[in-house]
């Protein structure tokens, strides 16, 4: 029970990665507000998930894009929960085109969820969380690591949230907020299984070290030794959960 009584506000909670994360939160004692956008039927599932682990759980509804909603997010949590503990900025969108194909609205929607809302949402949860010495987790990519190739403006956005969550680090150091940052790689879940299977898929595979996808156990465990309290000296750094494809 590494989380033993926090408060977790993950947003993306609905599904994925969001979801993993959020009932490995619940199996070591933390409560969990589920942030999603639009899929109340997925989110208020992750809520029956997180419960039947015996911890509290709520769905709240918010764009992480619009700052009004966010701050109603993080005022409602702290209301229903009582305080925010651990913020996990896990939203995010991605659509796969080579670089001549992104468009201004595309460039827009996938850096204003990927980077903009990560940076609203710390801002807003970030006197609740200078209360205790709080964790604020990025969910960035390898992606933005190695540059693309072919969703240039995801990797920007990735590339951004690695070099935002050292900005953060510097600022919540005085108040003992730990930002760090999650980069994972290839990882197989219900979503990506297919694809992995498909000649596209077993070529990134093949970048690996491992020549294997990760699996979202893989994920979840660096987020819980990032939000628990078996660390206190880590921040401003990006883990990369990627079976070796991208090397420092």
């Amino acid at each position: 029970m590494r989380l033993k009584d926090k408060v977790a506000v993950i947003t993306g909670a609905s599904r994925g990665i969001g979801r993993a994360i959020a009932l490995r939160f619940a199996e070591e004692g933390c409560d969990v507000v589920v942030c999603y956008r639009a899929d109340s039927g997925a989110a208020l599932e992750t809520v029956r998930l997180v419960e039947a682990c015996g911890r509290r759980a709520i769905a709240l509804q918010a764009d992480v894009t619009r700052r009004k909603e966010v701050r109603g997010l993080m005022a409602v949590a702290v209301d229903r929960m009582g305080r925010i503990d651990i913020l996990v900025n896990n939203a995010g969108v991605n659509k796969v085109c080579t670089f001549d194909e992104i468009t201004d609205e595309d460039w827009d929607w996938v850096l204003d969820t990927n980077l903009k809302g990560p940076f609203i949402c710390c801002q807003e949860a970030w006197e609740y969380l200078k209360v205790g010495g709080g964790r604020i987790i990025n969910i960035a990519s390898v992606a933005g690591q190695y540059h693309g190739p072919k969703t240039v403006h995801y990797a920007v956005s990735k590339a951004g949230l690695i070099s935002l969550t050292a900005a953060v680090a510097r600022y919540g150091a005085e108040w003992g907020i730990l930002v760090n940052a999650i980069a994972p790689g290839i990882i197989e879940t219900d979503l990506t299984r297919d694809e992995l299977r498909g000649p596209g898929g077993r070529a990134v595979v093949g970048l690996t070290l491992l020549k294997r996808p990760g699996e979202l156990q893989d994920v979840t465990s660096a987020a819980v030794f990032l939000a628990g309290d078996d660390q206190n000296y880590v921040t401003g750094q990006v883990i990369s959960v990627a079976g070796g494809a991208v090397l420092p």
